[in-house]
């Protein structure tokens, strides 16, 4: 027992020893080396495995013909009959030559020793067959090429075969090669370090795109074009008749599909190609032979019965670098029945000057935008979603650092939820005029502070962005409009911009506000004639902008509501896109935290003293909201009716909190004065309330009883 012991002991020593230590050390060295130089070789095996894919892929998609479109081939086979008819032409004229030769030669020796009678028989029947090939000749040239389309049958048939010999041809070159190395086996010498490269350079390519290509330059003779609908009594109607869309099993079938729904339709095609299949349906790029997109848009609603879609599931837009090349888009399922999450966003975690994104593509991907002095309008019908997205908006904007929102909606309840998380509001006509003037006086204030090193009022934390959110533009007040016109014109230099909100758009809604000043234009589902005045484009529809394909949605079935189309510096293709909800109860539980978190003010001496003159939202209704708060009491203290407006409108009260710093040793002084502003509150809003000494709470306070904080209002009313 005792040896095991000292046995143990001999061991544990030598681990301990410097002469252990050094053993470890080098152990763990050499594993780690091991383990790297294992590494390094799994890596080089795994690039020339995936060269090796890559390159069979590339092969067998070749082999295979799968890089040819059915109108590639198409083409092929009419080319083949083209270069029959060009050759019966050719042959004519090359055996007529013959004979005006041979009858050339007669004549000359007749005209210098005569004829023989069998002589002038030969001659004469020389003549005979020269005026017989002559009109054979002329015949043929007055016939037209009319070549017999083949059918998709045969084009399948002319694809195998034409696969075959592809095959046939590698196996034959592949044969060669390994007889020639075996017969010469220096060669391999050179051939494997140029095989190991070869496999080691495809292995770090990505994996080939395995699409079908255009249609060669040289096949597109106007010989080989299809004919257009009526051109040809005789096509096999199998060419010409659409069938629906669900049943493109293939990217060359859905190519075939759209190609016959659009010469159905009257429009103009020489190919359509690639047919790529997505998450939502169909996308293919349709080559016109002549017109232009227009022709494509104006057919989309009889498009969407030839593929049996339902309505304004297809979509079209013209390609501005390719005037002849239209994309089509066909939604076989909605691209957004399953949205991403709405992001997190904590109190303070973002910045007017970084991406933001108000919704996802119809391919699933974000639509960067920076918001920091930039305008921006949204248009859309009732029903469209337009809440949805000024909601989004406004998430983002309070929960930046450098950024405030200024909530104005002469009709409603503007952002609803997320009022509360603004740093002012306006929601009466009066107000919002107010509103709009206060942000010209702050543009004004800023630009004039500007120094010689700046063009645009630098953002901060101290100095942040203002962003006025201005729902149902068209019902504020002359005067209203008229700020608002003004901040366009100089509110970008001063980092206090708008976003404008409106069911109609037209110029004589929206005036001059149209032009050029915005630039971010976003579309919901609207009406066709706001569309051109928008993007400011009069083809606009043509190249493909349709929100006025949208169909709003109601209470029972969202249909379109949420999906727009969005036009930027950045963003110039009309692609369809999609507002993700936010949850309303998830939104106010946001504006609480971001109040509670402490919202960014403006900190200028001049902008706070200016905001004494931007309206309050209702001094009443805040008192109202104090007393439903605490349980509808019969009267309340100024102490809690002043911790109410501090929470409720930071920006206006947020001096007057208990736990500001100027009343930390004169909470008296802070009853008192807050008191008196409260009244000059009442008194500005036209409201006949007084304070009261409040016997039956402790202390006897001054405060507000409810009654007749109600009394006044109904006064008010009247």
């Amino acid at each position: 027992m005792s040896g095991e012991n000292s046995k143990e002991v001999t061991e544990e020593e030598k681990v301990g020893s410097p002469e252990g230590i050094a053993a470890a050390a080098e152990a763990a060295s050499e594993k780690d080396e091991n383990t790297e130089s294992s590494s390094v070789v799994m890596k080089v095996i795994e690039r020339f495995g995936r060269g090796a894919l890559n390159i069979a892929g590339g092969v067998l998609h070749k082999v295979g013909t799968g890089h040819q479109t059915d109108e590639e081939i198409r083409r092929v086979l009419v080319e083949r009959q083209l270069n029959e008819f060009q050759n019966r032409r050719e042959t004519a004229r090359e055996e007529l030559d013959e004979v005006y030769k041979r009858l050339t030669k007669m004549e000359t020796r007749g005209a210098e020793d005569g004829w023989t009678q069998a002589e002038k028989e030969e001659v004469a029947s020389l003549r005979a067959e020269r005026k017989t090939r002559e009109r054979a000749l002329k015949d043929l040239l007055k016939q037209a090429f009319a070549p017999i389309q083949p059918t998709r049958e045969q084009i399948k048939r002319a694809r195998g075969t034409s696969s075959v010999k592809r095959v046939v041809v590698a196996v034959v070159m592949a044969v060669a090669s390994v007889a020639v190395i075996a017969a010469v086996p220096r060669l391999l010498l050179l051939v494997l370090p140029i095989a190991v490269a070869v496999l080691l350079w495809k292995g770090g390519e990505p994996q080939p795109d395995l699409t079908q290509r255009a249609v060669p330059e040289r096949l597109l003779r106007p010989e080989l074009e299809l004919p257009g609908p009526g051109e040809d009594p005789q096509q096999d109607a199998e060419l010409a008749e659409p069938y629906p869309i669900s049943e493109a099993d293939t990217p060359e079938r859905a190519a075939d599909c759209v190609q016959r729904a659009l010469l159905a339709e009257g429009v103009k095609v020489r190919s359509v190609y690639p047919a790529r299949r997505t998450g939502w349906g169909w996308q293919a790029t349709a080559v016109l032979r002549s017109g232009t997109s227009d022709d494509v848009v104006r057919v989309l609603r009889r498009l969407d019965t030839d593929f049996g879609v339902g309505e304004g599931r297809t979509m079209a837009a013209g390609n501005p670098d390719a005037s002849a090349e239209v994309v089509i888009r066909i939604m076989t399922s909605d691209p957004f029945a399953n949205p991403p999450a709405y992001p997190v966003r904590a109190p303070k975690s973002c910045s007017i000057r970084q991406p933001w994104s108000p919704g996802i593509s119809l391919d699933g991907e974000d639509t960067p935008l920076i918001l920091n002095g930039l305008h921006t309008i949204v248009v859309a019908d009732t029903g469209g979603g337009k809440s949805s997205l000024v909601r989004a908006l406004a998430d983002y904007v309070t929960a930046c650092t450098d950024a405030v929102a200024i909530d104005i909606d002469p009709s409603g309840r503007g952002l609803g939820p997320l009022r509360h998380a603004a740093y002012k509001s306006a929601h009466s006509p009066d107000d919002a005029e107010k509103a709009l003037q206060w942000l010209v006086e702050v543009a004004e204030s800023r630009i004039a502070a500007l120094d010689d090193l700046n063009d645009n009022f630098p953002v901060s934390d101290v100095d942040p962005a203002i962003i006025g959110i201005v729902d149902e533009y068209p019902k504020l007040t002359k005067k209203g409009r008229k700020a608002a016109l003004d901040l366009l014109r100089i509110g970008r230099k001063a980092r206090v911009t708008l976003v404008i909100c409106t069911q109609d758009a037209t110029e004589d809604i929206m005036g001059d506000a149209v032009a050029d000043a915005f630039q971010i234009r976003i579309l919901m589902p609207c009406r066709m004639a706001d569309v051109s005045v928008v993007l400011g484009r009069p083809k606009a529809i043509s190249e493909g902008w349709l929100p006025h394909m949208l169909v709003p949605g109601d209470e029972e079935n969202p249909a379109d509501a949420g999906r727009f189309y969005l036009f930027s510096a950045r963003h110039r293709a009309p692609i369809l896109r999609y507002v993700i909800p936010l949850a309303p109860e998830i939104a106010l539980e946001r504006a609480k935290e971001r109040v509670s978190a402490g919202l960014p003010t403006l900190g200028t001496a001049a902008l706070e003293k200016t905001s004494a003159d931007l309206p309050t939202g209702g001094i009443a209704g805040l008192l109202m909201e104090a007393f439903e708060a605490a349980g509808l009491p019969e009267a309340l203290p100024n102490g809690t009716l002043l911790d109410h407006l501090a929470t409720a409108a930071p920006a206006a009260w947020g001096q007057w909190e208990s736990s500001h710093e100027r009343w930390a040793d004169s909470p008296t002084d802070r009853l008192r004065e807050g008191g008196k502003a409260i009244g000059r509150a009442l008194r500005k809003e036209g409201l006949e309330l007084s304070s009261r000494r409040l016997d039956e709470l402790a202390g006897r306070p001054t405060g507000y009883r409810l009654d007749d904080l109600r009394t006044a209002l109904e006064g008010s009313a009247h």
